[in-house]
């Protein structure tokens, strides 16, 4: 049992998570990225998570479950959603139940008396995070991973939604964006902070390491994975680049991998195009072992995407020893290099095209050690554990 009354000098440093998006027992991968970032930390804090999450056939107006996970213990909240849930009026009744049900866990758990509080995602999660702050007098961090301030998808929006996210913003502590491009989309959208910093999220490469292919086809396999949400992933432009490559070689097959809202529209877009089966094949989601094998077994991966806060799966690629074709959006942008792949502007179909092509030449000579050394320590649960660490500290 942890003594309360140490100071933080001598003991783990409390931390309270707030996220508004939280693996959830309809679904586990939502804010997966923030679950990493909580047990990356638990080396050097005791954390708590508090994540509420709105379910509108809830039984009751509120349940409540608790768990351990990886050291991290973990409340989850739900409450029942109003029937008017478009509506004026259910949208506050909406946010009323959201910050009844957020009071409600923090007074569950008066016993861990956080030192400090993380929220995730603006705005609501830093308000709320503000009023627990404000009250016990600790520091109040907001880590930002959500894409609404880029100009291609421009949903941060509304004069009271601005209004509120300035106000919290600055009270914060610090402000910390996944990568360099999201804090300068913030900045550009009049988010700024004296105390920004830029950590990026955790990338389990310890699973995700390059594996002997043995004797290889003539016929390369590109890997494109997503979650299949075209406004943001520019699929169906990708699929363009990839019929016009196919009038220039014939030597690829590509894997289209991931399930998403476009996944049926993106097929149909294929076959439209004449490539399906031949040159494409939508091989749906995978997980686990066997997601690693389909991604270590690549020649190279593409990331293809309007924008990006980060872009996990470029980080995954090049740990697995596979170079990577990608626009220069979210974290692709700072990793991306000569040794390890090229970097394409985003939308520009033909610089796609011509990308893959060159690729398509020099993928089977890209040192593979040198591909996953490139990134292999710089996101890593200790490293990106650290880096938080090193900011709750100074904060302290």
């Amino acid at each position: 049992m942890i003594n309360q009354n140490l100071p933080v000098v001598d003991r783990k440093i409390r931390v309270l998570f707030l996220p508004k998006w939280y693996p959830n027992r309809y679904d586990p991968m939502p804010g997966l990225f923030i679950q990493r970032q909580a047990e990356a930390i638990t080396a050097f804090c005791d954390v708590a998570v508090i994540y509420v999450h709105p379910d509108p056939d809830c039984p009751n107006k509120m349940e409540v479950e608790f768990s351990e996970e990886n050291s991290v213990r973990v409340l989850r909240v739900y409450y029942r959603t109003s029937r008017w849930l478009h509506s004026p009026v259910g949208k506050v009744l909406n946010f009323r139940r959201f910050y009844q049900a957020h009071r409600k866990a923090f007074n569950s758990i008066r016993e861990f008396n956080p030192d400090l509080v993380h929220s995730h995602i603006l705005t609501r999660m830093g308000f709320i995070g503000w009023q627990i702050t404000r009250k016990k007098h600790i520091p109040l961090v907001i880590s930002e991973h959500w894409s609404r301030y880029f100009p291609e998808n421009n949903t941060y929006q509304g004069w009271f939604r601005k209004l509120i996210t300035g106000f919290v913003v600055k009270r914060a502590s610090a402000i910390v964006a996944v990568s360099e491009p999201l804090r300068r989309a913030m900045q550009r959208s009049g988010i700024d902070h004296s105390g920004f910093r830029v950590i990026p999220n955790v990338v389990d490469t310890t699973q995700l390491i390059p594996v002997s292919q043995g004797e290889k086809t003539d016929v390369k396999t590109i890997i494109h994975i997503s979650c299949f949400d075209d406004k943001s992933k520019n699929i169906s432009g990708f699929l363009r680049s990839l019929q016009e490559l196919s009038k220039l070689r014939t030597d690829f097959i590509c894997l289209m991998t991931g399930a998403g809202p476009d996944w049926e529209a993106m097929r149909e877009y294929a076959a439209f195009l004449r490539i399906l089966d031949t040159h494409v094949k939508f091989i749906g989601m995978k997980e686990g072992k066997e997601f690693d094998e389909v991604l270590s077994n690549a020649d190279f991966s593409v990331l293809s995407s309007r924008y990006e806060t980060f872009g996990t799966v470029v980080i995954e690629s090049l740990s697995c020893g596979v170079p990577v074709v990608a626009t220069k959006v979210g974290v692709a942008v700072d990793v991306i290099n000569a040794a390890n792949g090229l970097l394409v502007a985003p939308e520009d179909e033909r610089a796609m095209t011509d990308a893959m092509f060159q690729m398509l030449g020099l993928c089977r000579e890209y040192d593979k050690v040198t591909v996953r050394n490139s990134v292999a320590s710089s996101f890593s649960k200790e490293t990106v554990g650290q880096q938080l660490v090193t900011l709750y500290k100074e904060l302290l």
